[in-house]
């Protein structure tokens, strides 16, 4: 890790002219908070966030329990019997999933529902939830004796296999209130890793942005699909794939770009990196992409201070980020951004904030991105045996 000394200038102003500095000052003050569009909340120290519900409860873990913070209070959802877990996804309705140790120490998922912690099988070896929707539905990994993932389906109270592109490993990240499934998977001769939807017993081959390998991370229920791809080689850029087509929707400049979470708005948010060369470029930093803009958390989220968004990985309907944050002396912890709400009547300064803090209820939406034409169609290949 390398860190900037700053450089320190110094420059001499005649003192008749320094009170005409002063509104200049002021000046550039309002203008720079009048471009925030986040207020950040602090979690709890060593906390690790995996999503966000519509409510802006956040989901993670903390000192190895999975957890749910709210805001204000952390509720630990236990355990199967052993030491730990971790919860990774919400539905809208306060279901939860993840993964949670049994007494015999192998590691399985569950569903959490009603204030209790229930075991869904692990298939294999171990298992663990990643995607649940309101109907208790769950999509996540289980992994065979061999240590190979695949990619499962809990409905109805049994969870089931649902196949792969050709090779047998594939990994569920995500799924919509429909049961869709989305995911990565090996197509075949392990020749590479693809991005699949799937649905009503099919699973479809999402393509990529023109390089080998391209992995879907979360869906929407409009069926809008977030994910990364290779657009070459050695470069990765996030994806939205929307109306039958992946489009590229950017990165901050590095070579590294992963979306992880898009809401109903199919506003996306992830983490990206700034070329080598560029100040930053030694951290991965937190972005959200609307109003076809990749926009840095970091430049829109006011009183961050001595604090580095590095990761975004939910946002929700009322555009609440779940974001990971930490500073370059090792502390870390789950941050929830707040749209700040714009007022018109006052020329366009923030008046209140999107969220309420304690309660988390969502507010209106951050102000409008500017427009970009990042957007590029993908190519698409033929579904895996599906019509």
């Amino acid at each position: 890790m390398r860190f900037r000394l700053p450089v320190r200038v110094q420059v001499h102003v005649p003192a008749p002219c320094r009170w005409l500095l002063l509104p200049l000052l002021f000046c550039l003050h309002a203008c720079a908070l009048a471009q925030a569009a986040y207020t950040v909340v602090f979690g709890p120290e060593n906390s690790a966030p995996a999503a966000i519900d519509p409510a802006g409860r956040i989901a993670g873990q903390l000192a190895g329990r999975a957890i749910v913070w709210d805001g204000s209070t952390v509720r630990d959802l236990g355990t199967l019997g052993g030491a730990g877990g971790s919860a990774r996804a919400l539905s809208r309705n306060g279901l939860a999933t993840g993964a949670a140790d049994r007494a015999d120490g192998s590691s399985v998922a569950f569903l959490y529902a009603g204030g209790v912690l229930r075991d869904i099988g692990r298939l294999g070896v171990s298992s663990e939830g990643a995607g649940v929707n309101a109907r208790g539905q769950v999509a996540g990994t289980w992994v065979d004796a061999a240590g190979e993932n695949h990619a499962f389906l809990y409905s109805e109270g049994r969870a089931r296999d649902i196949g792969n592109l050709g090779a047998n490993s594939a990994r569920a990240t995500g799924i919509n209130a429909a049961g869709d499934v989305v995911g990565s998977s090996f197509i075949a001769g392990f020749a590479a890793v693809r991005a699949f939807l799937y649905r009503d017993g099919c699973m479809r081959d999402l393509g990529t942005l023109g390089g080998p390998a391209s992995s879907a991370a979360a869906i929407n229920d409009a069926g809008q699909v977030a994910g990364t791809s290779f657009i070459d080689d050695d470069v990765q850029h996030a994806f939205l794939y929307t109306g039958g087509v992946m489009r590229d929707i950017g990165s901050l400049g590095g070579s590294f770009t992963e979306a992880r979470a898009l809401n109903r708005s199919a506003h996306v948010v992830g983490y990206s990196t700034y070329p080598a060369s560029e100040p930053g470029s030694d951290f991965s930093h937190a972005f959200v992409y609307r109003d076809g803009a990749m926009r840095d958390l970091n430049l829109i989220t006011e009183r961050l201070g001595i604090w580095t968004l590095l990761d975004a990985v939910g946002i929700n309907d009322g555009g609440q980020i779940a974001a990971s944050a930490c500073t370059e002396f090792g502390d870390c912890r789950a941050v929830r951004l707040d749209p700040i709400r714009q007022c018109p009547a006052r020329g366009g300064r923030h008046c209140t904030r999107g969220g309420d803090g304690a309660s988390g209820t969502p507010g209106a939406p951050a102000p409008p991105m500017p427009s970009t034409a990042l957007a590029a169609a993908a190519r698409r290949p033929p579904a895996h045996g599906c019509r």
